[in-house]
């Protein structure tokens, strides 16, 4: 699938949890990144040993991590983690979509998995951050029916969780395995294909 084939992205895009040995995918996504996504996701500058030293601590504080696999390639990260000493369990979520992905709703298919992640876990708050500049960001929190809130130079998005239920939990295991099969079936194409290739 071509990225450009914007009509079927999101359905095609594989999206599955990420775990430490996935390092090097998320260490060749994040130097994907221009300046400009980079910016956006920190809100600053960010210098090379800085992003090596926030990869390398990514898995931390027990976070839940997941990327976007639009075109068998890790294009998108998603980061779930409890907000520290919080009595309430309020979750903060920030992801970064490739420039070559983006427009194409997977920033929004990846939200969605990490709102139904937090509802799982029991999260009633999800908060994201973002540049009072950042529309797409905005447009998108809106979308999903946050309240968006004006801080200096930000704008804070909360969103509240519905309860777990059986349901919520079993379109998670679903997706989760759903996409665990069509990684298998990717990988087993491009096997194949390498194979012609070389005949």
């Amino acid at each position: 699938m071509s990225l450009s084939d914007k009509g079927s992205a999101t359905q095609d895009v594989i999206i599955r949890r990420l775990r430490k040995y996935d390092k090097e995918l998320i260490i060749n996504d994040f130097n994907n990144l221009n300046n400009e996504v980079l910016f956006s996701r920190f809100g600053l500058s960010v210098q090379p040993r800085g992003l090596h030293n926030y990869i390398s601590n990514m898995f931390a504080d027990a976070a839940f991590i997941l990327g976007a696999f639009p075109d068998s390639c890790l294009r998108s990260v998603g980061e779930l983690r409890l907000i520290p000493d919080q009595k309430h369990h309020i979750a903060e979520a920030a992801f970064t979509v490739e420039k070559v992905g983006q427009d194409q709703g997977i920033g929004d298919a990846l939200l969605s998995r990490l709102i139904t992640v937090a509802q799982n876990r029991g999260f009633r708050e999800v908060h994201m951050l973002c540049l009072a500049t950042n529309q797409k960001l905005r447009r998108l929190a809106a979308k999903h029916n946050a309240e968006l809130v004006l801080v200096p130079g930000q704008v804070e998005a909360s969103l509240t969780t519905p309860w777990p239920t059986p349901f919520s939990t079993a379109k998670e295991i679903t997706d989760a395995y759903r996409a665990f099969a069509r990684a298998v079936l990717s990988w087993s194409n491009h096997v194949h294909a390498s194979n012609e290739a070389q005949d």
